[in-house]
């Protein structure tokens, strides 16, 4: 599947390097975290969850200073000039990047858990059929219910 995100709009190309501050914070981290998670889909579609959960620590990092960079900024909103500005308009540009990577992001991991759910489901289902219980009939002509039978169940416990 082609990447979809946009290119930077020509009028906004200069913008970058005049940013200071919190904004060049803000669209520092909101870069790389677009392209931590653009490289963690990528290992999620190639099939390879161990080269993207090590990606989790920095990825935790970033968001975390993703997090406090938003919010210092939503108290000093006049960093970011007035509300038409070139500045707002290029964090504009990258946060609807970053969304758009993580819609995609989403689909596919979405899109392995049912997966793997429905693989659980169907081991699950079929040792619970192979381990059914004999049902036999007893001294009273009922059905008796082995002692021993007890149910199984069977979880996945990992985070990809």
């Amino acid at each position: 599947m082609p990447e979809q995100t946009a290119t930077l709009p020509e009028e906004l190309k200069p913008v970058a390097s005049r940013l200071t501050g919190p904004c060049a914070k803000l669209a520092k981290l909101t870069t790389a975290l677009s392209e931590l998670i653009r490289r963690e889909t990528s290992f999620l579609k190639e099939r390879k969850p161990r080269e993207a959960q090590q990606l989790h620590g920095e990825k935790s990092r970033l968001m975390a200073e993703y997090k406090n960079t938003m919010s210092q900024l939503q108290v000093n909103e006049h960093l970011l000039g007035s509300k038409d500005s070139a500045e707002r308009k290029y964090i504009k540009f990258l946060t609807d990047r970053l969304r758009e990577i993580l819609r995609d992001h989403a689909r596919i991991v979405l899109r392995l858990k049912s997966v793997a759910e429905g693989l659980i489901k169907s081991v699950g289902d079929e040792v619970a059929k192979q381990n059914r219980p004999v049902l036999a009939y007893g001294k009273t002509a009922s059905y008796q219910i082995p002692r021993s039978a007890r149910p199984m169940s069977l979880s996945l416990n990992q985070v990809i």
